[in-house]
């Protein structure tokens, strides 16, 4: 079940709503991950509907750059000031 995420910086600030995480409820084909923009300084959801994280390359859907899957829980930092410990909620299913 997919559900939305939050993830807030108690350095900065940064703050991302509502980033879909998982595969989805009523079409478990359909499956997003959050990804870190770095061109863009924040977190994006990715659609991987369909596609392999192995060999496709993945972009930002705001500015159409390189985005990074996160690939460890140690591994969330803040995308603008790179402080480590990046807070993460759940906010609802989708």
């Amino acid at each position: 079940m997919g559900e939305f995420t939050t993830f807030e910086c108690g350095a900065c600030g940064y703050r991302a709503e509502h980033v879909r995480w998982g595969a989805g409820q009523l079409d478990p084909r359909v499956r997003f991950l959050p990804a870190v923009c770095h061109h863009c300084q924040k977190i994006v959801e990715v659609e991987l509907t369909g596609r392999d994280i192995l060999i496709e390359e993945f972009t930002c859907p705001d500015c159409g750059h390189a985005v990074l899957f996160f690939e460890k829980g140690d591994s969330y930092k803040c995308p603008r000031c790179r402080a480590p410990g990046l807070g993460i909620a759940q906010a609802g299913y989708w």
